[in-house]
Parts: structure tokens; C-alpha cells; sequence
């Protein structure tokens, strides 16, 4: 698997979050993440409505982690109840797309890593993680086991 190196500029996103454990967050991200696909028509703004964002932080320290099931908007003049507005700074990403069933994901996580070991990058980790998921594959919405379903890791760099 190889990557490729991409500057992502700013990004403002709106949606909904959940914060816990990694447990917990793999027994809540579904229903967070049908929550949003419901709600996703109250976000004024949108960019593109068929790209949506899991935006991660990780807390390795205290094994705590926040993901955010967001969409990209112009602006945050009008956040809806409940939900939350981010902003990302322009950052260095290292893209990587996964293709297969999401049983898979690990092992294309792993593959990743490897690749930028070996192409000797550091990743930031202090910085957020983003999956983005369009047309091929939207959580909560297609099944996990498809083979067809794909979609983009970036992991930041420094």
C-alpha cells in the first residue's frame, strides 16, 4: 500500500460528537452515526451534502478518545441544537484509501503505518485524524461486509 502526501487547507465542519473509551466508542459510533445521517439536513451551509467526515482524537494517555461525525459548511453562522462546529487547520496529511469489507480496516491501518515508517514520515499526533466517506461507503448506511466500499484515511503528519 503507498500513500500520497497532501496539504489539506482549512476546514470547517458541523455535526455531532461522542467521547469515552474504545469500548465504548465502538458500541456508540453506529448510533451516532445514524443520528447524524438523520439529522444531517438541519446543517445550513453544507459544502458538498455527500461527504461526511469521522474526525478523530485520540488520548492515548488516558485511553480516552472524541470522534466527530461532521460535514463540511461554508460557515457556522447557524449550528444546530445538539451539535457541535469544529475548525481544522491547514495540515499535512498522509492519504490512504481502504477497499474491502470494514472487518479489513485494521489491517489497512496497519499497512499505513508501516508505509510511512518505511518512507521514514513522523505522524503528528497531536493532531486530528480524519476518515472521509462519500459515495462508496457511508457508515450506518451501507452494509460492513460489502467488498465495494472504500474510502479515505489521513493521518497527519509532520
Amino acid at each position: 500500500m503507498r500513500g500520497s502526501i497532501e496539504v489539506v487547507p482549512p476546514k470547517k465542519l458541523v455535526g455531532l460528537s461522542f467521547s469515552g473509551t474504545f469500548p465504548a466508542l465502538v458500541a456508540e459510533m453506529p448510533k451516532v452515526w445514524e443520528s447524524f445521517l438523520q439529522r444531517q439536513g438541519e446543517i445550513p451551509f453544507v459544502i458538498q451534502p455527500s461527504i461526511c467526515y469521522d474526525v478523530s482524537q485520540e488520548n492515548h494517555a488516558y485511553q480516552w478518545y472524541t470522534e466527530y461525525v461532521v460535514t463540511e459548511v461554508e460557515r457556522f453562522e447557524e449550528i444546530p441544537p445538539g451539535m457541535i462546529g469544529i475548525t481544522l487547520p491547514e495540515r499535512t496529511y498522509a492519504r490512504f484509501t481502504h477497499t474491502g469489507p470494514m472487518e479489513q480496516v485494521q489491517q489497512t491501518y496497519r499497512q499505513a503505518f508501516q508505509w510511512l515508517g518505511d518512507e521514514g514520515y513522523r505522524i503528528d499526533e497531536t493532531a486530528l485524524r480524519m476518515e472521509r466517506y462519500d459515495e462508496r461507503y457511508i457508515p450506518a448506511r451501507h452494509p460492513r461486509e460489502r467488498a465495494e466500499n472504500a474510502y479515505d484515511i489521513f493521518i497527519p503528519i509532520l
